[in-house]
């Protein structure tokens, strides 16, 4: 098929099913997987989740300024392994072949302590390793606009790696992508092209939105932590983890002592 705005226009009515479609996840970059996680596997989650956040959250968190959606505190086992639940390496699998691995695990969360808007922006130019990524949102709690649901630019992973990392100026562009905004309910979960262009709304219902945010790969990545299914596709591997240690010189190192300097002569 030709790669044209008019094809993800097409399917872009096709973006949520119970049924993955390889097609329109080609051609849009998102597809919502409706009430695809059995009712007593989330309600564990869900029961986890609350009792983690009332013993450790509620009163306050370390909320990381850098992006204050991410939380930075350990998640408890059943938690920390949600990527583990088949139905997800069963839908990667068509998307990456049989070997499947985790590149990152998290959760991303809007609540009284991070409630605000997220920038448009990609996640590609934030990974290491290899580009052929999919991010996947898993909701423990509604998702929607009023509490800070993600709003997904169908088709702008079209348009690959954009050259820099930061927010993205939509206008600067001659044509326009389909905007998402899908509303989720516990039991569905979202797939997304790591270079799909997204963003989400400040929460302004006061209801909580709880997703756990994971970041799948194919198994032969460097990078990989974990195998969803199949076989290790490599035996060299190498951490994400404080990524400027494998520079002797980069754009980030100049700005960490831009930063210094700049603090050292105004004080």
């Amino acid at each position: 098929m030709k790669n044209t705005l008019a094809s993800v226009e097409a399917v872009v009515d096709h973006i949520a099913s119970e049924t993955f479609s390889p097609d329109v996840f080609k051609e849009t970059g998102v597809f919502v997987m409706r009430n695809a996680i059995p009712a007593p596997v989330v309600q564990a989650w869900q029961q986890e989740w609350r009792t983690f956040y009332d013993a450790q959250l509620a009163e306050g968190r370390d909320v990381n300024k850098a992006n204050p959606v991410a939380l930075k505190e350990q998640l408890p086992p059943k938690l920390a392994s949600m990527y583990k639940e088949p139905v997800f390496a069963e839908t990667f699998k068509q998307i990456f072949g049989d070997h499947v691995a985790l590149y990152n695990h998290r959760f991303v969360i809007k609540d009284k302590f991070s409630s605000n808007k997220v920038f448009l922006h990609q996640d590609s130019c934030y990974h290491l390793g290899n580009l052929n990524k999919c991010s996947m949102f898993v909701p423990l709690s509604i998702v929607n606009a009023d509490n800070g649901g993600m709003t997904f630019y169908a088709g702008s992973h079209k348009l690959g790696v954009l050259g820099d990392a930061g927010e993205i100026n939509p206008d600067s562009f001659d044509f326009k992508w389909p905007k998402i905004t899908p509303e989720l309910n516990p039991g569905d979960f979202v797939i997304m092209n790591s270079a799909l262009w997204h963003e989400s709304g400040p929460n302004v219902s006061g209801i909580d939105r709880i997703m756990a945010d994971t970041i799948v790969q194919p198994a032969d990545d460097p990078t990989g932590k974990d195998l969803l299914c199949g076989e290790w596709q490599t035996d060299i591997f190498y951490s994400p983890t404080n990524y400027i240690r494998y520079f002797v010189n980069s754009r980030v190192l100049k700005l960490i002592k831009y930063e210094k300097e700049r603090a050292a002569t105004a004080a």
